[in-house]
């Protein structure tokens, strides 16, 4: 009589874990970010007391554009967890559009937004670094530029990662580095909203924001570490490269006359 095929506890216990995490890791990520960009736009949008203006069609269209494309991660990667990947592939084609979406209607709420001269929550103001006194036209134009590069980022990436869809070990990592971009914008405004409750917390969230603005590229690199044991080179040298990109942008590019013209000029 054949003996049964059974394999040492021990081998499954081990085994177990890091297969758990591979498949829940994206999954995780995309609530991660859907909660964030919840917590930090719903509260202005129910409470309307502290707006400085009711949400334009712009406004609206940006935000259902974001909000479409966030579910769409988080369906997309629970179809691949599920290696349900027929499905997978056919949902994916709506995605080159509403990438298109979030970045042509993230620049024009941004140069809408300059030329009104005030974001329409009031958080971004709230968060400002105390002791900051109203900014003038050209540089509120002119600090408008790290939101441009963030959604210029998000469309570099996730249109690479859309490209290498036919290659899953390539395509899944650059789309989480694209969600990443999606990040730091509800930080600022959660942080708006919550100093405006509580001016105690003035000045001390922008270090948070600018370290959990690369939360989810780090934690990426983290799961590689845990998963794999190795970390795969694009969490290792896009995350490092965006941090040098945003010193850059602030301490080089951002001051340069040739940045503040090209800036009025597009909200002129």
């Amino acid at each position: 009589m054949a003996r049964p095929l059974t394999l040492p506890v021990g081998a499954l216990e081990g085994r177990t874990p890091r297969h758990a995490l591979k498949n829940r890791f994206y999954v995780r990520a995309a609530v991660f970010v859907i909660l964030l960009n919840a917590a930090g736009f719903l509260p202005s949008l129910i409470d309307g007391s502290r707006r400085a203006g009711a949400p334009t069609w712009l406004v609206a269209v940006h935000g259902a554009t974001a909000t479409a494309w966030l579910l769409l991660f988080l369906v997309q990667a629970i179809l691949a967890a599920t290696r349900r990947t027929a499905w997978h592939r056919r949902l994916g084609v709506v995605g080159p559009f509403l990438v298109i979406g979030i970045v042509v209607s993230g620049y024009l709420v941004q140069i809408d937004m300059v030329r009104r001269g005030y974001d329409l929550s009031g958080d971004i103001r709230r968060a400002a670094p105390p002791g900051s006194e109203a900014l003038s036209a050209e540089e509120l134009a002119a600090q408008m530029l790290p939101a441009l590069q963030a959604f210029a980022s998000f469309g570099l990436l996730a249109g690479i990662g859309l490209w290498f869809r036919h290659r899953p070990e390539i395509h899944k990592r650059l789309m989480l580095l694209a969600l990443g971009q999606l990040v730091v914008t509800p930080m600022i405004h959660l942080s708006g909203y919550l100093i405006g409750h509580w001016p105690a917390l003035t000045g001390r969230l922008t270090p948070v924001i600018f370290l959990g603005g690369f939360s989810l590229q780090f934690a990426g690199a983290a799961y590689e570490k845990l998963s794999r044991g190795r970390i795969h080179p694009l969490f290792l040298w896009v995350p490092f490269l965006e941090i040098g990109a945003t010193v850059a942008i602030l301490t080089i590019l951002m001051p340069s006359a040739g940045w503040r013209r090209l800036a009025m000029w597009l909200v002129g």
